[in-house]
């Protein structure tokens, strides 16, 4: 325990001098620096984190099985990829195994981390997603960890790049079974964007995401840097918003997880914290309105963003498993290896038939 709250010191510590900053020059009418700030990659704020870092890559002392390297874009990136094999109870329990002792995976599930983190901080789900059975997949997203990248895009751009990590797993051959995400806080919401536009995503665990880009900047000024965010006015807020995605050449509009949900039939599980201060549960709420047909929302109370996060008990990873394992290990067709395309097409050509979702309950 204690030593996960160290892990997360620096992250808070780098977080709330940016912001505090941010904000500062936001009151001084400095909305152009600001708005760098905005979309300015983790990475080049801080360089102890960045992929030229002196330090060694602290994934591969995290228990991964295998870890490669991901050219995206454009714009170019470089995303660094940390894979980690079914394992523990499953591996007794697989009835067949493609070679050697490794278990057949019940299926494939990315795990996508946080704002200002990498994902050695979620290393701990991925684990546990492993010894359910799932062969987990943990990308640093564009800017952030060992990855490279310039800007941020609160999904918008992020979502595209995970595309094209999926396309590099099936020409490895590492998806097996359906494919999943599980995403928190940014991670969360850029699961959203990418299933909203890759149909090869089939389930979606989203825990303590955002809606709209546009409501959650300014809402994180204000609770980061107290007292001063909250002198700032909301159009202020908006004008920094509107030229940071102009430095980061998208559309504050895109990064809106509201409309990427309409945009898929994958069963979304949306967990959200109701004492949580950084992204309140309310944008839970209405990305469970936007998309309710095949979407459900499950509040917990009195619980915060870090205690999701972080998930000591491994109770959030739990609901995810289950959800997994009805809507991805409970729905595998016969042959699940093969790439179907982002656009639902078969190696073939042949347009594949859309898979509805079995209903959601509530």
């Amino acid at each position: 325990m204690h030593r996960r709250k160290s892990k997360r010191l620096p992250l808070v510590v780098s977080a709330t001098v940016l912001l505090a900053v941010t904000v500062l020059l936001t009151a001084a009418g400095c909305r152009l620096p600001v708005a760098s700030m905005i979309v300015s990659s983790p990475n080049r704020i801080n360089p102890l984190v960045s992929p030229q870092s002196p330090l060694p890559p602290v994934e591969k002392i995290a228990g991964v099985d295998q870890q490669f390297r991901v050219t995206v874009g454009p714009p170019e990136a470089s995303l660094s990829v940390s894979v980690i094999e079914p394992k523990g109870e499953w591996a007794g329990e697989s009835e067949s195994k493609p070679s050697g002792d490794r278990p057949v995976p019940k299926g494939t599930v990315l795990v996508l981390h946080g704002i200002y983190a990498r994902s050695l901080w979620m290393t701990h789900t991925a684990h546990r997603l492993a010894e359910a059975g799932y062969r987990a997949v943990l990308v640093d997203l564009r800017g952030h960890g060992a990855s490279t990248g310039k800007y941020l895009t609160y999904g918008v751009r992020e979502a595209a790049d995970l595309s094209q990590v999926i396309d590099a797993l099936y020409a490895r051959g590492l998806v097996a079974g359906r494919l999943g995400v599980y995403g928190v806080s940014y991670g969360a919401t850029t699961s959203i964007h990418l299933a909203g536009r890759d149909p090869r995503v089939q389930a979606v665990v989203a825990v303590e995401p955002f809606g709209a880009m546009r409501e959650e900047v300014p809402h994180f000024g204000r609770v980061m840097a107290p007292g001063v965010g909250l002198v700032i006015p909301e159009e202020t807020y908006q004008e920094a918003v509107d030229l940071a995605a102009n430095v980061a050449e998208f559309k504050p509009e895109e990064a809106d997880a509201a409309v990427a949900i309409q945009r898929t039939q994958a069963p979304v599980l949306i967990i959200h914290g109701t004492s949580d201060w950084v992204v309140p549960h309310k944008h839970g709420q209405r990305l469970y309105e936007a998309g309710r047909d095949h979407t459900q929302l499950e509040l917990i109370p009195r619980r915060g963003h870090t205690a999701l996060w972080l998930d000591p008990t491994g109770e959030i990873t739990e609901k995810g498993r289950k959800w997994f394992d009805r809507f991805l290990y409970g729905q595998r067709p016969a042959d699940s290896r093969q790439n179907p395309g982002r656009q639902g097409r078969q190696p073939n050509g042949a347009t594949a038939p859309r898979q509805e979702p079995a209903p959601v309950g509530r």
